[in-house]
């Protein structure tokens, strides 16, 4: 991580220090020079008081969650009875920490690359269907999605499927997932074919859907429903779009190409986020007010920004997500994406030059902290906010509260945002 983010998070735990909306923070690195940095802690509203944990409603509308209202005991002479589980639901999802319809513990979960270019706003769909999905820059000004999903079997229509970054093998290893794609970036930067022959073993240890029959080719496509033209403006091509008979098709043929190369739907998923008991609720009473939130992705070396939103409904409990100043809808089924649980960690984010004509600029994210460093983000959930910690080697995601432990988060899915470090400078984003 370079010196500018070091500031900015020991700036940034210095003021958590001194303010009453926080307790102490530890681990803190130490801040070598006297430029101070705008804090975003520094202007936290007054905290408001909430109830202790309870057990609450939770309504989800993905095929793999179910609903129900618990109500914790608060007799000390009554028994703890467990959550009444819907009877159709077969297993438990590790992503949301929430009953689904099929026993999916011994199967891995798929990482799809989604595309956020506005030219594919008209075709873009599906987004609303991942457990957790992540969003970093791609290009100036231009963020790419990774959605994962438990069970690929539950999917419908996912589109559309673009290239893959560096960056998005450590999205789809934080849950041991199959990494989906359509082909991947070379530039002088990097080749992620390369990347994935270190990684994987093999080129084809992703599923690569530019290569593979079941996505890729007019009769096999056409069969299973991958194949379809995109309006993306000027790249004027065909995207492949992630139907999930063809996902079958594909793990059941020893002639695919991610089969050959040794991939396995089966394993298990790996659980780097961490939920309390279903049925139960986060105590969030110390925490301060956060009903609107405002991302800039932006980064070292352009002026070029993503505008983002969220708003929190407390009717549905989710925060509803806006882009461009308008509210992210599914092109297919008009739904605005929603979330339980919005995270935002903090990184650094620089603009480079390809040397390619035709895509002259990509943007690199840092998203590993070792050797001791501990990245600075906020938990968003429930209309509140609390200060975390982040960590990661490249395989697995550690997220952290303030008195270093394990952080919890409600069951539901979840929405995981990398931000430059230099967005903390214009002061708090939520009110």
């Amino acid at each position: 991580m370079k010196k500018a983010m070091k500031k900015l998070v020991a700036a940034a735990l210095a003021t958590l220090m001194t303010t009453a909306a926080c307790s102490t923070f530890t681990g803190c690195r130490n801040n070598k020079n006297d430029q101070t940095t705008a804090d975003p802690f520094a202007t936290m509203p007054d905290q408001t008081t909430a109830s202790q944990e309870t057990t609450g409603s939770e309504t989800t509308s993905s095929e793999n969650e179910t609903t129900g209202s618990e109500t914790e005991s608060s007799s000390s002479d009554k028994p703890n009875v467990p959550p009444v589980v819907n009877p159709d639901m077969k297993g438990f999802n590790v992503l949301t920490g929430q009953p689904t319809l099929n026993d999916v513990s011994y199967t891995r979960p798929v990482a799809i690359v989604v595309d956020n270019v506005s030219a594919a706003y008209s075709t873009q769909t599906g987004l609303d269907q991942a457990d957790v999905l992540y969003e970093a820059l791609v290009a100036p000004g231009i963020t790419r999605f990774v959605m994962v999903s438990a069970d690929y079997k539950l999917l419908d229509k996912v589109s559309n499927i673009r290239s893959g970054r560096d960056y998005h093998m450590d999205f789809a290893a934080y849950h041991n997932a199959i990494l989906v794609c359509h082909g991947g970036s070379i530039t002088p930067n990097y080749d992620f074919f390369a990347l994935a022959v270190e990684r994987y073993g093999d080129r084809y240890g992703f599923v690569d859907t530019a290569q593979e029959r079941y996505f890729a080719w007019a009769e096999d496509g056409n069969k299973y429903g991958t194949i379809e033209e995109a309006n993306r403006g000027d790249l004027g091509n065909k995207n492949t779009v992630f139907k999930p008979n063809a996902m079958t098709a594909l793990l059941e043929s020893s002639s695919s190409k991610f089969i050959q190369a040794g991939g396995t739907l089966s394993g298990q998923a790996k659980e780097s986020l961490k939920f309390v008991e279903y049925g139960t609720k986060k105590d969030l009473s110390d925490a301060s007010s956060a009903t609107e939130i405002t991302l800039k992705f932006k980064c070292k070396g352009s002026s070029n920004v993503k505008n983002v939103s969220y708003s929190y409904d407390a009717q549905t409990g989710k925060y509803l997500r806006s882009q461009d100043e308008a509210p992210h809808l599914d092109s297919q089924t008009d739904k605005q994406l929603a979330f339980t649980n919005v995270l935002t960690l903090i990184t650094n984010v620089e603009a480079k030059g390809t040397g390619l004509e035709n895509d002259p600029t990509m943007t690199l994210v840092d998203t590993t902290m070792q050797n001791g460093e501990k990245g600075l983000g906020y938990y968003f959930t429930d209309g509140k906010v609390i200060a975390v910690y982040w960590t990661s080697d490249g395989n697995s995601l550690k997220l952290e509260e303030e008195n270093g432990d394990e952080l919890t988060l409600n069951t539901g899915n979840t929405y995981i945002g990398y931000i430059d470090e230099s967005y903390l400078a214009s002061g708090q984003f939520w009110q």
